[in-house]
C-alpha cells in the first residue's frame, strides 16, 4: 500500500466514526433526551427489558454505550444487577442494526444525504428537523467513510502478506484474536465491522474469511464497558462481567457450530453475491440466537458475575445504609428538583455542624463525635449527588438544565468542603481540651461576634432555599466582607497579644488556625448563596 492509500483508510475511518457519532446523537435528540429514563423504567419485566435494550442500542448505535450507561446506573444505585441482564441481551441484538445500515447500497446518494442533513442543521430552527438533519448527515458520512476506506483498502487485495493473514483468519483462534484486538483498539465494534465490510466491498474478503473475526469483534466490544466500570463499585463491575460472559458464550457456541456445519453457505444463500449484506446477516444471526438461548438462563449470568466478583463483608455492612439514603431510593435524583431536595438536606446537616462547633468552642466542651457522625452523612450524600449530577450532565439535557446541574454540582462541593472546616474546628476544640488550654477572653469575644455573623448568613441561605429570593444575596455579600475584615484584624490582634505576652503561644496558634477555617466557611457560604440564587432562577 502507498502512503496515499493508508491516508485514505484513516481518513475514511475518521469520517465513518464521525458519521456514527452524529447519527447516534440525531437519534438521541429525536428521542427527546429520555433514553435513560426509558431504560430505567422498562427493566422490571424481562421481555420488555430486552426490547428496551434492542431499541436504545439501535438508536444510539452502540452496545458499548448502552452497557456503559447500565454500569453507571448500577453504580449510582438506580438499577440492580439483575435488572441489567435482559437489557444486555437486547443491546447485543440492537447493535447488529448498524451492519445492515452499512450494507445499504446508496452509491451517489450518500453525498446528497449528508448535504441535506447539513442544510437542515444550519438553516432550519426546529429541534426535530435538526435531529433528522443529524441522522441524514451522519448516515451520509458513514457511507462516504466506507467508500473512502474501501478505495484505500483495495490495494491489499494484491498484497501476499495480507492475503496470507486472511487465510489464517479462517482458523478459529486466530480469527477471534484479530477481531478482539482490532475492536479493542478502535473501541468500537461498528468501526471494526465497517472496516471488514469495506474490505468485502472491495472484493478482498469473503464471508468465510470473517466468521470467526466477527466473534472476536463481539468480545472486543466488551472492553468499553469494562474500562468504564474500573473506577466504579463492585455491582457496576458485575454488569460488565455479565456482558463479557454473554459474548464468551456467543464465541464458544458459534466456534463449535462453525467448525461442525457450513454456515457460510447459509449466509451466501440468504444474500447471494452480496458479501457486505452477508456479514450483516451473520452478525445478526449469531447475536439473536445467543440472546434467545441465554434468555431462559439469564439469572445464571448474574450468578456467574457474583461468583467472579463476590461480596465482601464490608460491602454487605455498608449496603443497607446506602440503600436507605434518600438519593438512591428512586430515580428522583435524576430530576433537578430531587437533587435540590438532597442539597437542602445536606445544607441542614452542615449548618447544624457549624452551630455545634461554635457552641462547643465558646462553652469549651468536646463535639468531635457529633461532627464526625455528621461528616459520614455529608460524605454519603455528597457522593450520591455527585454521581447523579454527573449522569445528568452526561445525558441529553438542554442548556438551562445543564447550567442548573453545574450550579448544583458547585453547591455540593462547597457544602462538603465547608463541613471539612467544621471538622477542623471540632479537632481544634479537642486539642484545647486535651492540653487543658483555653483561648483568651478577647479571643472568645471575637469568635462570638464572628459566629453571630456566620449563623445569620446561614439563616439567610435558609431563607433563599424557602423563598428563592435572590435579593437576599446582598446581605450575605455584606456579611462576607465583614467576616474577612474581622478575621484579618483579629489575626493581627492575636499576634500582638502573643508578642506582649498576654496570650500563650499554643492557644494563640490554634486561634489563628480557627480564624482561617472561619474565613473559609464564610467564603463557601458566599459561593453557595450565589450558586443557589442562579439555580433557583432556572426553576
Amino acid at each position: 500500500m502507498k502512503f496515499a492509500d493508508v491516508l485514505s483508510v484513516f481518513s475514511g475511518l475518521a469520517i465513518f466514526l464521525y458519521g456514527m457519532e452524529v447519527m447516534g446523537n440525531g437519534f438521541k435528540h429525536m428521542a427527546g433526551g429520555k433514553l435513560q429514563d426509558f431504560l430505567e423504567k422498562l427493566t422490571k419485566k424481562p421481555i420488555v427489558a430486552m426490547l428496551a435494550g434492542i431499541l436504545v442500542t439501535a438508536l444510539i448505535q452502540s452496545s458499548g454505550a448502552t452497557t456503559s450507561m447500565l454500569v453507571s446506573f448500577v453504580n449510582a444505585g438506580i438499577m440492580k444487577v439483575s435488572q441489567t441482564v435482559y437489557v444486555i441481551l437486547g443491546s447485543n441484538i440492537g447493535t447488529t442494526i448498524t451492519g445492515h445500515l452499512m450494507a445499504l447500497d446508496v452509491g451517489l446518494v450518500a453525498p446528497f444525504m449528508a448535504f441535506i442533513g447539513v442544510c437542515l442543521i444550519m438553516f432550519v430552527k426546529n429541534d426535530k428537523l435538526n435531529a433528522i438533519g443529524e441522522i441524514l448527515m451522519g448516515l451520509g458520512f458513514v457511507f462516504l467513510g466506507m467508500d473512502t476506506m474501501s478505495g484505500g483498502l483495495a490495494p491489499l487485495g494484491r498484497s501476499e502478506f495480507f492475503l496470507n493473514i486472511l487465510s489464517h483468519m479462517q482458523s478459529p483462534l486466530f480469527g477471534i484474536l484479530v477481531g478482539f484486538v482490532l475492536t479493542s483498539i478502535v473501541q468500537s465494534s461498528s468501526a471494526s465491522l465497517g472496516i471488514i465490510q469495506s474490505l468485502a466491498k472491495s472484493g478482498i474478503v469473503t464471508i468465510k474469511d470473517v466468521m470467526f473475526f466477527n466473534l472476536g469483534q463481539n468480545l472486543g466490544s466488551c472492553t468499553t464497558a469494562m474500562l468504564a466500570s474500573l473506577s466504579f463499585n463492585r455491582d457496576a463491575k458485575r454488569v460488565s462481567i455479565i456482558n463479557l460472559t454473554f459474548n464468551l458464550v456467543n464465541a464458544v457456541l458459534f466456534t463449535i457450530l462453525y467448525s461442525l456445519f457450513p454456515f457460510d453457505r447459509m449466509y451466501e444463500m440468504l444474500a447471494p453475491g452480496r458479501v457486505v449484506e452477508q456479514i450483516a446477516l451473520m452478525h445478526t444471526f449469531t447475536n439473536v440466537v445467543t440472546s434467545l438461548l441465554c434468555f431462559p438462563i439469564a439469572p445464571l449470568l448474574s450468578k456467574v458475575a457474583y461468583l467472579i466478583i463476590p461480596d465482601h463483608g464490608t460491602v454487605k455492612t455498608l449496603q443497607p445504609e446506602i440503600e436507605q439514603s434518600a438519593y438512591t431510593e428512586n430515580i428522583a435524583t435524576f430530576n433537578i428538583f430531587g437533587i435540590h431536595i438532597e442539597i437542602d438536606n445536606m445544607f441542614e446537616i452542615v449548618r447544624n455542624s457549624v452551630y455545634i462547633d461554635f457552641n462547643g468552642l465558646l462553652e469549651h466542651h468536646s463535639v468531635i463525635d457529633m461532627i464526625e457522625e455528621n461528616e459520614t452523612q455529608v460524605n454519603l450524600i455528597n457522593r450520591g449527588i455527585s454521581k447523579n449530577l454527573m449522569l445528568l450532565m452526561a445525558s441529553d439535557t438542554n442548556l438551562q438544565e445543564s447550567k442548573q446541574a453545574a450550579q448544583l454540582f458547585s453547591i455540593n462541593v462547597d457544602l462538603e468542603r465547608m463541613h471539612d472546616h467544621a471538622i477542623n474546628i471540632a479537632e481544634a476544640i479537642e486539642e484545647l481540651i486535651k492540653n487543658d488550654s483555653t483561648l483568651s477572653l478577647k479571643a472568645y469575644d471575637e469568635i462570638d461576634e464572628l459566629s453571630a455573623i456566620l449563623m445569620q448568613s446561614l439563616s439567610v441561605i435558609d431563607d433563599i432555599i424557602t423563598s428563592g429570593d435572590s435579593e437576599l444575596l446582598q446581605t450575605i455579600i455584606k456579611n462576607e466582607e465583614k467576616i474577612d475584615e474581622l478575621c484579618l484584624s483579629n489575626r493581627d490582634a492575636e499576634i500582638l497579644r502573643m508578642k506582649n505576652g498576654e496570650d500563650d503561644a499554643h492557644p494563640g496558634i490554634i486561634y489563628s488556625e480557627l480564624l482561617i477555617d472561619i474565613e473559609r466557611i464564610g467564603d463557601h457560604i458566599m459561593n453557595i448563596a450565589e450558586s443557589m440564587c442562579e439555580s433557583y432562577k432556572g426553576q
